[in-house]
C-alpha cells in the first residue's frame, strides 16, 4: 500500500470513529443512558472508496474497537462494510447501529 492509501485509510479510520462517537451521543440522549443497551446488534459501515482500494475493514476497526471499548467484547455485533463511490455531502464514512436495548 502506498503512503497516499495507508493516510487515506487512516483519515477514514478516524472519521469511522467520530461517527461511532456520534451515534453513541445521540443513543445516550435518545435512551437517557448507555445503561439500557443491553447489547450491538449490528454495524454496518459505508466507507467511500474509489479505485481498486481494500482497505474498508481497516477503516471499520475504528467503530468496532470503540463500541468494544463502550459496551465489552461480549456485545460485539455483526459487522457488514462496504465500499462505495460516494455517500451524502462528501462524508467519507457513514455508519448504521443497530442496538437492542431495555424498556
Amino acid at each position: 500500500m502506498d503512503a497516499w492509501a495507508r493516510n487515506s485509510t487512516w483519515k477514514r479510520g478516524k472519521a469511522a470513529h467520530l461517527a461511532a462517537l456520534n451515534a453513541l451521543a445521540v443513543a445516550r440522549q435518545h435512551l437517557g443512558s448507555l445503561d439500557k443497551v443491553t447489547r450491538v446488534v449490528r454495524l454496518g459501515v459505508s466507507v467511500a472508496t474509489s479505485g481498486d482500494v481494500r482497505e474498508q475493514p481497516k477503516v471499520a476497526d475504528a467503530a468496532s474497537e470503540l463500541l468494544q471499548d463502550v459496551f465489552g467484547k461480549d456485545k460485539n455485533p455483526c459487522r457488514l462494510v462496504y465500499g462505495v463511490a460516494s455517500l451524502p455531502l462528501g462524508t467519507p464514512v457513514e455508519l448504521e447501529v443497530i442496538f437492542e436495548v431495555t424498556g
